[in-house]
């Protein structure tokens, strides 16, 4: 019997920024590695060239997104919720 709450499951990622230089990118996954935050990259296409996403999680819930969000903030940073 399948558990209908297991396909309603969703996690969140919070987005910490959009970059279009490595060099940027690099010094900001410095920036979030020093306080304790663990991120990860994503390339998109834009029209404008490629720009890399930076983000943190997935979490399974908002309120463990929100709690890296007040860290972002301690590391002035901030970052936006989104559905992974």
């Amino acid at each position: 019997v399948a558990k209908p709450e297991a396909a309603d499951k969703s996690s969140f990622v919070v987005q910490v920024a959009v970059l279009s230089t490595q060099e940027k990118v690099d010094e900001l996954q410095a920036k979030l590695k020093s306080g304790g935050i663990k991120s990860y990259t994503q390339k998109v296409p834009t029209a404008s060239g490629d720009k890399t996403r930076i983000r943190v999680g997935p979490f399974e819930s908002k309120e463990e997104a929100e709690k890296i969000r007040v860290k972002l903030t301690k590391l002035g940073l901030s970052g936006s919720l989104v559905p992974n």
